[in-house]
């Protein structure tokens, strides 16, 4: 297990307010039971972006939806979980993912110029914000987000990648920016040994 990591307190309360949106108040609380976090339940982290909440709370409560729904069901659940937390990041505090919002959207520019900049502005915000490492790379065909750090670090072995919310969410970013969907993956993932967690965002939709 790596040691302790912060992330900011807005980060983990949109988390857990797109886990209610598709589970419900009492299905939420559930989860924060199953995850022995029962010092959120009525009681989420402030809306600001104070370094005081952790990362293992975000995976404590992915793993309690997992162990919820079992490994086939959740996947799907936290997918869901993933493009309600971009909504929600979208309506609440858009600093949370550094977006641009609508101005971006309406950009006179091509498809896949507005994916990079959309990438490259979640990237920053990763780096700047979220207390997490990501960069971006790209080739012919597709663009790689790479997260050096993860919540799946915290979560217990898994025998697939398992960071099946960040899928969803970007899975969200990417439909809301071209009212397209995109069969977004994730090829590589920290908690299998991997040395960075690598989403592959291909440039043509489905």
């Amino acid at each position: 297990m790596p040691e302790e990591r912060m992330m900011p307190n807005d980060a983990l309360r949109l988390f857990f307010l797109a886990i209610e949106e598709v589970m419900g108040k009492d299905g939420m609380k559930a989860a924060l039971r199953g995850a022995k976090l029962d010092q959120y339940i009525d009681n989420y982290p402030p809306k600001n972006l104070d370094l005081e909440v952790r990362f293992s709370d975000y995976a404590k409560a992915e793993q309690a939806i997992e162990d919820f729904y079992g490994r086939r069901g959740a996947k799907a659940m936290l997918m869901r979980v993933g493009r309600a937390t971009f909504n929600y990041a979208m309506k609440e505090q858009s600093t949370v993912l550094g977006l641009a919002g609508q101005a971006l959207k309406l950009m006179p520019l091509p498809m896949t110029a507005k994916m990079k900049l959309l990438l490259e502005q979640m990237a920053a915000a990763g780096n700047k914000t979220v207390n997490q490492p990501v960069r971006l790379e790209e080739d012919a065909d597709a663009f790689m987000l790479i997260y050096d750090v993860c919540m799946c670090q915290f979560r217990p072995q898994h025998d697939a990648p398992c960071c099946h919310v960040t899928v969803g969410l970007l899975s969200e970013a990417m439909r809301w920016l071209t009212d397209k969907n995109f069969a977004i993956q994730e090829v590589t993932c920290l908690n299998l040994g991997a040395d960075a967690c690598r989403y592959r965002i291909p440039k043509t939709p489905e």
